[in-house]
């Protein structure tokens, strides 16, 4: 499985780094939902990443211009946040990291 987008908070990443790529769970990623795709994963991948241990989940879906976002909490994932595309929204899992929902409406078509 490869999720669109992936972050890991930099000091953490340079312990998962060696030679071959990333070891270990991301601490952020964001996977970009489409009709055909959306249940797969929500029923497939949100229980796999919850299993890795990625700290931090959003489910962008572009059609209902929402953010569904899953916290990992004592090791499993909490209810999901659901908010709409506007104005910024902070990463918890990379802290000072945030989306400006308005400014990426602006140069893509949703």
């Amino acid at each position: 499985m490869e999720p669109r987008t992936v972050e890991s908070h930099h000091r953490r990443h340079i312990r998962k780094m060696d030679p071959r790529g990333m070891r270990g769970p991301p601490d952020w990623l964001a996977e970009v939902l489409s009709p055909s795709t959306s249940r797969y994963d929500r029923a497939v991948k949100i229980p796999v990443y919850e299993r890795a241990g990625v700290s931090e989940v959003w489910l962008i879906n572009p059609r209902r211009c929402s953010i569904a976002i899953y916290r990992l909490e004592n090791g499993r994932y909490a209810q999901p946040t659901i908010l709409t595309m506007s104005g910024r929204t902070r990463l918890t899992a990379v802290p000072k990291a945030s989306v400006d929902w308005d400014r990426i409406k602006k140069t893509c078509e949703f």
